[in-house]
């Protein structure tokens, strides 16, 4: 790094090109900041989790790639703090962390060469941007935040053996989560967000919020030949996700015991918690479905898309979602969505605007009204959404730095 140039801070708490979802997605923000780097003449200060760091390091010595630009730090970790590691303690890690990033930042950097900085999170507007501090020096920007959800999710038969509790904890959550965006949302100078309803409570707060779904571009081609294969005796329906009962995947399996999707399979890609077994597998030999369920397991990104192209629909029932990457895949290919209205994933198909059926909080709370929303949009055209290009995220961020250059001149 040079003493001279302007300084980008991104702070991405996980960021591990080996993982999925959040850490993925911090990833995906350095490379793209290191090209903004070499583009704009400017360094890179990337402050993440240890772990997230050493992976990090060694995927771009892996790669080769040109660091000169990028200084990658970590907060101290004292040894107090590594029992939370533990993935139930990880909200409270990223909050420990927050705190102690200003620190780490004012040890490396002139704080009168930062000209932005960028908070990058996976969807969770509960957990506080560590750099509101950053905002009399420099554009601030958090996002893209927004994990909506329906706690009525869990009304839905069959229910998870601890349905109440995560009923009212949604409803908390909901709660505690519009009082937490707001108050961020004033601290920082623009609040990217995956909702127009978030954007819209932001803005009637005074805070400024643009809509962009924290959404990955495909770049595979479509599989042409996988639409083809196998006799076609019923709807292929596909669901990806964790066994969890937040992803409410048992709704998928249940409605295949229905009179509509007698003839329905399903394909199931994702594994359980750690730790814990496979519920749905039960719950389909239960209802004599067994023999139309696969459970793939955690299969690699580019097989997703592959089993996208071959299914019918992806039911995607989440009771909270964030910027669904699941979703804004499928829109890609064409496949048609299910999804509870209000959430996450139903705001990622809404931007989209591609082909599916959202489940509104007025239907009735039962197997019917999901059998019936999957025979709907399986019937949809194929429609693939042309909103994610593959400079998507490069072009927003150019944009933020533009913003931000201009705000200092």
């Amino acid at each position: 790094m040079s003493a001279d140039r302007p300084v980008v801070v991104l702070t991405a708490f996980a960021c591990d090109p080996r993982l999925p979802s959040e850490p993925t997605i911090g990833w995906e923000y350095v490379t793209t900041w290191l090209q903004i780097a070499e583009e704009r003449d400017l360094d890179v200060v990337a402050v993440m989790n240890e772990r997230s760091r050493i992976a990090t390091a060694d995927r771009l010595r892996a790669d080769g790639v040109d660091i000169a630009r990028l200084q990658l730090i970590s907060p101290p970790e004292p040894l107090w703090s590594r029992p939370l590691r533990h993935h139930r303690l990880t909200r409270i890690e990223h909050i420990v962390w927050g705190w102690r990033t200003p620190t780490a930042v004012r040890g490396v950097v002139d704080l009168d060469r930062i000209v932005l900085a960028r908070h990058v999170t996976f969807a969770s507007e509960l957990l506080p941007a560590p750099i509101t501090w950053l905002r009399r020096r420099a554009h601030t920007v958090w996002g893209p935040v927004g994990s909506t959800g329906r706690a009525d999710a869990y009304l839905y038969e069959p229910r998870p053996t601890d349905w109440r509790s995560r009923y009212l904890v949604q409803r908390l959550r909901d709660f505690l989560s519009a009082i937490a965006a707001s108050r961020t949302g004033r601290r920082v100078g623009l609040t990217l967000v995956t909702s127009s309803a978030l954007a819209d409570r932001l803005r009637s707060v005074g805070a400024a919020a643009r809509v962009f779904p924290n959404t990955r571009p495909l770049t595979t081609e479509p599989d042409t030949a996988a639409r083809g294969e196998g006799h076609r005796d019923g709807i292929r329906i596909l669901s990806v996700g964790n066994l969890v009962p937040l992803k409410r995947i048992e709704l998928s399996v249940a409605a295949l015991a229905t009179p509509e999707l007698s003839m329905a399979s399903l394909r199931i890609a994702g594994k359980p918690a750690p730790g814990q077994t496979n519920d749905l597998l039960d719950l389909a030999r239960r209802l004599g479905v067994e023999s139309r369920v696969e459970f793939l397991g955690q299969i690699p990104r580019d097989d997703v898309v592959r089993e996208m192209h071959a299914a019918d629909v992806l039911v995607h029932l989440s009771a909270r979602e964030g910027g669904s990457g699941v979703v804004g895949e499928a829109t890609s290919v064409g496949l048609p969505v299910v999804a509870f209205a209000g959430t996450g994933a139903a705001a990622v198909l809404d931007y989209a605007d591609a082909s599916g059926v959202t489940v509104p909080r007025s239907a009735p709370r039962s197997i019917g009204t999901i059998a019936g929303a999957v025979l709907r949009a399986a019937s949809l055209p194929r429609r693939p959404s042309t909103v994610w290009t593959t400079d998507r995220l490069l072009e927003a961020e150019r944009g933020l730095l533009r913003e931000a250059l201009d705000r200092t001149s």
